[in-house]
């Protein structure tokens, strides 16, 4: 079976696009940017596992079924901050490492206004408007090994063989990169104006170190040198979405709901990579490569929902929500320095930025959900949801063949995944309310993807405990909400590179990712 790695340069050097000075995203991007988290809404329904395709009375219905809205008999207001720590560690040739960042955000924050309550068909009609946290970026990593046989100035050399050595002639350090060089040649170009790279002759290089055409030459490492890799990466933004929602009961039986989702997107990632070395009997002492990259985008979609109450304490949720349609700009630079020695350090040369703007659509996904409740006792909710995200789309590029191109990559990379949601509610005292739940959101990667080498590690599937209490007072609420967070990750390369007729690929060796996040909420609300 044909084995798929998801790009072929270090870090997310390599775009799909040899467009000059465009990068589009890879599709590790792409999943990043449409994989969503329940646990992120009000505390009640992150204590419930997110389950609430058939519940309602919540304001964080609107996100997940705006059918829900039409159950509330009066209006609605609530904030619901929330505090997330998240560990990431990192398991590579031996070495263990691990990194933490604590965050605050507010998870939603809304309101729904009860507009009609009658006698007739129509029953009663509420309207809202909420902002809810769908996607949180916030992470720090960190990863590195001792004595490995690879550098990844053997691959900006590969890279590099076709570019004009003349090129670099010129008093204006970002020529080279004006001259054809796609975004891939960046950290090759960059490489050679830090004397890591060597031309060979007028159109080939080689990465330092003695070559078969010049074997006397003392360059920058020795032949026996190893190297000692280690990647910083720092990730934040989130994803919000502002819903703008209806809903509508029938005879306390039917209820159907619709929301119109804005979208707005950041997410910032640095990934810096560094190289030191064993045995070197030249001058290298180590070289240091960042890459920056900025997304910020907005988009919509839709959601379409309705629950069904054949009995009192039945209910039976079904919701649609369409791809979010996004536009992204984005910005990307990179950086390169070397130290060597008794020599006073350069600094680092940094390349241009490239500015682009695309689109992106996202998966479309289906919830199916049911619920049962008993009275003065407590509920039961199970949810359901499939996430095409094999139909993730790469859009208004400018270039169909990129576009082409990126289709059939996450095709070839990713499947539908089947997520399972559940949570139980007790109420052992009048007005008090005892929580707890759990979700399971599933791999959404093939099997025999089994290594990446891009912006981020691809988070492949993920599960949430989670535990709550809640009280009411009169017209008032306060709830609390704890979610632990289990994310499974494909294993990452730092760089790997291979190509047809190679005896072996250049590769830094894998690393296994493995991330917590922990996350309380507190919700303050009040009916009206």
């Amino acid at each position: 079976m044909k084995k798929y790695r998801f790009l072929a340069l270090a870090i997310g050097a390599v775009s799909l696009a040899t467009i000059t000075n465009a990068q589009t995203p890879s599709p590790e991007v792409m999943l990043r940017l449409s994989q969503y988290n329940y646990s992120f809404g009000t505390a009640r329904s992150a204590a419930l596992g997110g389950a609430f395709t058939s519940l309602g009375a919540d304001l964080s219905s609107m996100a997940i079924n705006p059918a829900g809205l039409g159950m509330y008999q009066s209006s609605d207001v609530s904030i619901s901050p929330s505090i997330t720590a998240s560990t990431m560690k990192s398991a590579y040739g031996g070495y263990h490492a691990e990194d933490n960042k604590t965050q605050f955000s507010i998870g939603n924050l809304g309101v729904a206004l009860n507009v009609y309550q009658g006698s007739g068909t129509l029953t009663s009609m509420t309207f809202g408007f909420s902002y809810n946290k769908l996607a949180d970026f916030n992470n720090t990593s960190l990863a590195y090994n001792n004595g490995i046989g690879s550098s990844i100035t053997e691959i900006f050399a590969e890279r590099m063989n076709g570019v004009p050595v003349s090129i670099f002639d010129t008093d204006d350090p970002y020529q080279p990169f004006r001259q054809n060089l796609s975004i891939s040649q960046w950290g090759g170009g960059l490489a050679y104006q830090t004397r890591l790279l060597e031309a060979i002759n007028s159109n080939q290089y080689s990465p330092f170190g003695p070559t078969a055409d010049n074997p006397d030459r003392k360059g920058a490492l020795s032949e026996l040198a190893t190297m000692n890799p280690a990647m910083r990466r720092i990730m934040s933004g989130s994803i919000g979405e502002y819903d703008f929602s209806g809903g509508f009961n029938f005879n306390n039986i039917l209820y159907l709901g619709f929301t119109v989702g804005l979208q707005t997107i950041h997410m910032h990632n640095e990934n810096n990579y560094t190289e030191t070395y064993n045995n070197n009997e030249y001058n290298l002492i180590s070289m240091n490569y960042i890459q920056r990259q900025r997304l910020d985008g907005t988009g919509v979609n839709f959601k379409f929902g309705a629950i069904l109450r054949p009995t009192q304490n039945l209910r039976i949720g079904l919701a649609v929500h369409t791809p979010t349609f996004i536009s992204l700009e984005e910005e990307y630079i990179e950086f390169m320095g070397a130290e060597y020695k008794n020599v006073t350090p350069g600094g680092l040369i940094d390349s241009p930025y490239a500015l682009n703007n695309y689109s992106i659509n996202t998966p479309t996904r289906l919830l199916a959900g049911i619920s049962y409740s008993i009275p003065k006792i407590g509920l039961i909710t199970f949810d359901y949801e499939r996430v095409w995200y094999n139909g993730m789309r790469l859009r208004n590029t400018g270039y169909w063949t990129v576009e082409d191109e990126t289709k059939q990559m996450v095709k070839d990379m990713f499947q539908a995944a089947n997520n399972f949601r559940a949570g139980i509610e007790l109420t052992p005292l009048p007005k008090f309310y005892l929580r707890a739940g759990y979700a399971l959101y599933g791999d959404c990667t093939h099997t025999d993807i089994y290594a990446t080498s891009a912006n981020c590690p691809v988070i492949k599937s993920y599960e949430n405990y989670s535990a709550g209490i809640g009280f009411r007072f009169g017209h008032a609420y306060l709830d609390f909400a704890y979610i632990y967070t289990d994310y499974k990750y494909l294993g990452d390369d730092l760089f790997y590179y291979n190509e047809p007729g190679m005896e072996y690929p250049i590769s830094s060796g894998t690393i296994d990712y493995t991330q917590n996040r922990h996350t309380v909420t507190m919700t303050l609300g009040f009916r009206f």
